[in-house]
């Protein structure tokens, strides 16, 4: 291989981890349904090291209130689950309708962090 021709593969290389580390590559699991009482379950796993835990985070948590946006409602987590082989985050929550307004910080369920 030439010096011009290992240099565009470098470029290439890193074009594609820069794409990578600003679109927060990650892959989502499609938003199921939990209970009958309207709880979803989101699962996002990391597939570039250039992540972090905060950002993978961060990033499932948006995936998850734009599923509520799209349902007219506002997002309330119940529950998050943050995993390291692989990276992943597993969230459970629920859509509140627009209309109900902001819960009371008191009547709003915990967030409960497990690390697996």
């Amino acid at each position: 291989m030439r010096i011009t021709e290992m240099q565009s593969c470098l470029r290439a290389l890193f074009a594609i981890a820069a794409v990578c580390s600003l679109s927060a590559c990650a892959n989502y699991s499609q938003v199921i349904t939990e209970d009958a009482d309207g709880s979803y379950k989101l699962i996002a796993t990391g597939i570039s090291y250039t992540m972090s835990m905060p950002a993978l985070t961060a990033a499932s948590h948006q995936k998850a209130a734009s599923w509520c946006a799209a349902q007219d409602g506002e997002l309330q987590l119940r529950q998050q689950t943050r995993g390291w082989k692989p990276m992943e985050v597993e969230l459970n929550f629920r859509c509140l309708p627009r209309q109900l307004g902001q819960l009371e910080p008191s009547s709003s369920l915990p967030v409960i962090t497990v690390i697996k």
